[in-house]
């Protein structure tokens, strides 16, 4: 019967598999195989309440499917219509897993729109000690957080943190520009020299070229620079930004559920030369 209700499920006849699976779910033996290609199999159909009551009952002796738990309540809270029933299931997958970055990224998002600012700073604030790598998808929204309240200083602060702790290019982008503003050019070149020698990346030479644009005189080395500027900036466009940290799967949409590997929350923005 196991056998078979694998065959059903790798020819995509699902109804079958299920009848199979479920009726094995009582012998001991078959008991935690069964749950976990149930739960492979209500993924692939989308059910997530079915997904979340079997991922629960593999939580009770395997911790480290908690946070599959939490990225089915996220789904589940994808679909609700009500921002209340959307806002409780984030929580509840926050509950089962408090690093999980999407349900904070989703409730910064909805508390900033529903003008609660100060909660959605403080859930993506926490970004930065869950997944450092996710900083740059919080910073715009935590930009707007920080300027509704008037509290550029504040932002600035938290830019520096986040150049110190995690070496994040975008913070250093965002700063610099603060430099650049509150200061000289030449200033906020210096410190995306210093920010480039800590962490190459492509986005800061792009930003490092966009200053020396700005100083330059009008000539033939200005418009050098122009177009170099803009062939990095083909370059950039052309690679991927996202990568799954389990089979290599790359790509420039964010997917929290992996399109290849089918694993969960390892898809995260690409570091190094290519990122952030």
């Amino acid at each position: 019967m196991f056998e078979l209700g694998l065959d059903y499920l790798a020819a995509g006849i699902f109804d079958r598999a299920e009848e199979m699976l479920l009726a094995l779910q009582t012998d001991k033996e078959f008991a935690e195989p069964c749950q976990r290609y149930l739960l492979e199999l209500y993924e692939a159909t989308h059910e997530w309440d079915k997904a979340i009551k079997v991922a629960l009952k593999l939580a009770r002796n395997d911790a480290s499917t908690e946070p599959v738990v939490a990225q089915l309540y996220c789904e589940l809270a994808n679909l609700q219509n009500e921002p209340a029933a959307t806002e409780k299931y984030y929580l509840k997958a926050r509950k089962h897993d408090p690093d999980n970055v999407r349900a904070a990224l989703s409730l910064g998002r909805m508390w900033f729109e529903q003008g609660e600012v100060s909660k959605a700073q403080t859930m993506l604030m926490s970004i930065l000690d869950a997944d450092p790598a996710f900083i740059p998808e919080a910073l715009p929204i935590l930009n707007a957080c920080f300027t509704s309240q008037q509290d550029e200083a504040g932002f600035v602060r938290f830019l520096h943190k986040c150049v110190s702790e995690a070496n994040s290019t975008a913070a250093a982008m965002l700063l610099s520009e603060a430099i650049a503003k509150a200061g000289t050019i030449e200033e906020a070149e210096k410190f995306m020299q210093s920010a480039l020698l800590r962490n190459p990346t492509m986005k800061g030479f792009h930003q490092l070229m966009d200053f020396h644009i700005r100083a330059a005189d009008v000539g033939k080395a200005r418009d050098s620079l122009m177009m170099l500027q803009r062939l990095v900036q083909q370059q950039m466009q052309q690679r991927p930004k996202y990568r799954c940290r389990h089979c290599g799967f790359s790509g420039k949409t964010l997917y929290w559920h992996c399109p290849s590997c089918r694993v969960w929350g390892e898809i995260k923005p690409i570091t190094g030369l290519d990122g952030d």
